[in-house]
């Protein structure tokens, strides 16, 4: 129930965050128009003064996958009758190299990029930005070679001031440490559930996440700024590793939640070889030098990572519809999941091609990470079920077996007394009738014949006839189901007193009707301990004391016997018989022995 509680508490978490990140209104510069060229080998000088350039009024250039590297120029006028210093933002973290070039110069101002250190940058931020200081009423010309050849390259320019950029970047680091977080969370949440239900797929889940949350940090140009600020290799490497490896844990995350079943095992087996093709592209991308590979294969192996994705995804798709319309469990949570992601994916393609629905810039820049935390919460919330369902069934099971077992436990016990019973009726009735008869005829030969031995022979026939009477009691307790517990153990204890000549004091006080076995059992400690202080104590006083109390049977006996020999290495048949009992009856036992007598004391649970 509380696990169930906090996947409501977590759903509403995330829904609170989506909330209040679509009312996000972060800050947004002017945008600057910019004429875009083809870098055929033109020299800076040329780039300047070509007329024909492709014009986007807007700012956004998106070539897509691209073979080419690219001349972009534009002019940023600063109206005010101050100087200004004013900030260039190309809204791309992941440009490969850039030389930037002003007022017709042919000297680059500086060089940056991800092919360079990250504190070449000439602002120190995870994006790239070009810093002008513009004189009153002045204009700067700024023309740009960018160079993401083999890549998917895309530019927003816009101009903001150093007011606004630190706006936006608190705005912006707010939403990221929110991300982050509940990323975080999501991750400590699976790795819980995993040490809870010792299943793969809750091990495969959490890396997931990780795997997510590295992607987001290398998405952001973070783990550049902060992780590897000095590995120009690793940062172009990272981005379509760690997508891939994200891929492919989250396939195994579903195969091993979602077991296939046999009519749908072709399916399964079209992700296992999207897994074990995305692994080798995987260890490809990690082991083959990035300056090594062509534009082409750099472009070749994108296209394929990206159609290998797109199957991959209608893949777990039809997998998860045919799991859905078999019933199987918590199908839904990830078709969910996936169908928030596929949701946010949509609305960056409509806004990529012009469509205007409405969206925040804030809800549209973090859009990946969106899809992302909802997917992950719907997957965190049918973990959560399973758990909560796991942890039923283990309940559940646990508790039939304990029946069960009580059941053959209480089974044996009635075994054993219907052959006790049938053992002391036969020893009552067969040899202590034959004894009785010996007796009678030992009596007529005493009359007759006066001598000695035969008295000794009367003797002899009488104690065997009270011990049989003795075991036969022991055997079977005699009128237990009439007259009760407290009475056949009062009954009992006189007739020690009597036979063993031993001062036994009895006091009970049980209001609780208690089940046959339970009081079966109980007679059978008493059996065994009285017993011992009968045959091996040398005591001359006991003392029984049987007491119910908040719910626990306290059993007590003690006497004034010799003790036990503290140099016995383990205990005796008895002890382990009265050991055996008390454990299956869930109790506890205590043992006090010195020279001055034994106190043994027993705490049964009633109800158990």
């Amino acid at each position: 129930m509380r696990i169930f509680f906090f996947s409501r508490k977590l759903s509403g978490l995330f829904l609170v965050l989506v909330i209040l990140f679509s009312a996000c209104s972060l800050p947004k510069g002017s945008p600057s128009p910019v004429f875009v060229e083809i870098n055929t080998g033109q020299s800076a000088s040329t780039a300047w003064s070509t007329t024909d350039s492709l014009y986007m009024e807007g700012g956004v250039f998106n070539p897509g996958l691209t073979v080419h590297t690219w001349w972009l120029k534009t002019t940023i006028k600063n109206p005010d009758l101050n100087p200004a210093r004013l900030f260039l933002l190309l809204n791309n973290p992941h440009i490969n190299r850039i030389n930037v070039f002003m007022n017709r110069e042919s000297t680059p101002v500086f060089k940056a990029g991800d092919r360079f250190p990250f504190s070449e940058r000439p602002v120190q931020d995870r994006d790239m930005i070009i810093p002008l200081d513009i004189g009153p009423q002045d204009s700067v010309e700024v023309l740009i070679l960018v160079d993401k050849a083999g890549e998917t390259l895309t530019v927003e320019t816009e101009v903001l001031t150093e007011a606004h950029l630190s706006k936006k970047r608190q705005g912006e680091n707010m939403i990221i440490g929110l991300v982050i977080g509940w990323m975080a969370l999501i991750l400590i949440f699976s790795c819980f559930f995993w040490l809870r239900l010792k299943q793969s797929s809750a091990l495969f889940y959490a890396a997931f996440i990780l795997s997510n949350l590295l992607w987001l940090i290398c998405h952001w140009g973070i783990g550049f700024q902060y992780l590897w600020p000095e590995s120009v290799e690793w940062v172009g490497k990272s981005r379509p590793i760690f997508n891939l490896a994200t891929l492919i844990l989250f396939m195994l995350v579903v195969l091993q939640f979602f077991p296939p079943l046999q009519k749908n095992r072709w399916i399964a087996q079209i992700i296992w070889g999207n897994i074990i093709i995305m692994t080798i592209l995987c260890i490809a991308f990690i082991v083959i030098p990035e300056d090594q590979a062509s534009i082409f294969a750099k472009i070749t192996a994108l296209q394929f990572s990206f159609g290998l994705t797109i199957l991959s995804i209608l893949a777990v798709l039809v997998f998860l519809i045919l799991q859905w319309n078999a019933e199987i469990p918590f199908a839904g949570f990830y078709l969910i999941g996936i169908g928030f992601l596929m949701v946010f994916g949509v609305l960056i393609l409509f806004d990529q091609h012009g469509f205007e629905l409405g969206q925040t810039y804030g809800l549209l820049k973090f859009s990946t990470a969106f899809g992302m935390m909802g997917e992950t919460a719907f997957i965190a919330a049918a973990f959560t079920r399973k758990a909560a369902a796991y942890k039923f069934e283990k309940e559940h099971l646990a508790f039939e077996i304990l029946q069960k077992e009580k059941e053959v436990a209480e089974h044996i016990i009635e075994v054993q007394e219907e052959e006790r019973n049938r053992l002391g009726r036969d020893l009552h009735d067969s040899i202590g009738g034959m004894l009785a008869s010996i007796n009678i005829q030992a009596e007529q030969i005493f009359h007759q014949y006066p001598e000695a031995a035969v008295e000794k022979l009367k003797q002899l026939v009488s104690q065997s006839i009270q011990e049989a009477r003795s075991l036969s009691h022991n055997l079977t307790p005699p009128h237990l189901d009439q007259f009760g517990l407290e009475k056949v153990l009062q009954n009992h204890i006189n007739l020690l007193s009597e036979q063993h000549h031993l001062d036994i004091k009895f006091y009970a006080q049980v209001k609780t009707t208690l089940s046959k076995a339970l009081e079966i059992s109980l007679y059978r400690i008493c059996n065994e301990l009285l017993f011992n202080i009968v045959k091996h104590a040398e005591a001359t006083e006991a003392m029984v004391n049987l007491i119910e109390e908040n719910g626990n049977l306290e059993l007590i006996v003690e006497d004034n016997g010799k003790g036990i020999n503290p140099n016995k290495q383990s205990d005796g048949i008895g002890i382990r018989n009265i050991r055996e009992r008390v454990n299956y009856l869930k109790g506890e036992l205590s043992i006090d022995s010195n020279s001055s007598g034994t106190t043994t004391i027993i705490k049964i649970p009633i109800h158990v």
